[in-house]
């Protein structure tokens, strides 16, 4: 029996119809059971839905499902299998083609899905907490003056932020070698190369969060009164 053979044999045997490409990995090499899919996806008897997601066909001669009914249980467990908790699912034309909006909630997703002449985006709905979190005033001067640490911290982890070195970490050094600083960058400041790397933050905020952080560091920034002893009472005993 060969691999092609096996394939639907698989298939037939699977409840429901769609299957992730990681499920048949045990049924050959990866390049045989790619050839093999690739046999099938020709001949009709699979659909591609997306990079590694597949389904049973039951296309018609122009390779569409026959209903929205059909494509939205189709869809629904085409996410099921791949973890996809999907909130609200609404159709759109675009080109006067169907596009399926399929809400995510708090959760991002990338993974792009579509077949038989249609298109299935993902969105989701930050929390206000998040979005709050997330923003940055356009007037620098309304940006914090203490506290720089804790404020990049959080909005780095709003945008999924880490940090990588990249040629931005020369250009943020230079900055702070123009400012009579000419040390290397600590997390906060690399975390800020990050959020400007990603267009997060322009030049003119990047500069003044890093100039505010190297002064709150050196403590010429204004000072918490919070334990400071009342200069009224003697510092002898």
């Amino acid at each position: 029996m060969n691999l092609e053979s096996k394939l639907l044999m698989s298939l037939k045997k699977r409840a429901g119809r769609v299957v992730l490409r990681r499920e048949l990995a045990g049924l050959g090499s990866p390049s045989q059971v790619s050839a093999a899919i690739r046999n099938l996806l020709a001949k009709g008897r699979l659909v591609r839905l997306g990079a590694g997601i597949y389904a049973k066909s039951s296309a018609d001669s122009r390779g569409q499902t026959q209903s929205d009914t059909e494509r939205d249980l189709l869809l629904r467990e085409a996410c099921d299998k791949l973890g996809i908790k999907l909130t609200q699912v609404t159709i759109q034309k675009e080109s006067g083609k169907p596009v399926w909006w399929v809400d995510t909630g708090k959760r991002r997703i990338s993974r792009q899905l579509g077949w038989g002449g249609m298109q299935v985006r993902f969105r989701h709905r930050p929390t206000l907490s998040a979005k709050l979190t997330s923003y940055v005033p356009k007037d620098v001067n309304k940006l914090p003056s203490q506290g720089i640490a804790a404020y990049v911290e959080r909005l780095a982890k709003a945008h999924g932020i880490e940090y990588r070195r990249s040629g931005l970490d020369d250009f943020a050094e230079a900055v702070t070698r123009a400012a009579g600083d000419d040390v290397k960058l600590d997390l906060t400041g690399k975390l800020l190369v990050a959020l400007k790397k990603k267009h997060l933050i322009n030049g003119r905020q990047f500069a003044r969060l890093l100039t505010n952080y190297r002064k709150e560091l050196k403590g010429d920034g204004v000072r918490s009164v919070r334990g400071l002893q009342d200069p009224r009472i003697s510092a002898q005993h």
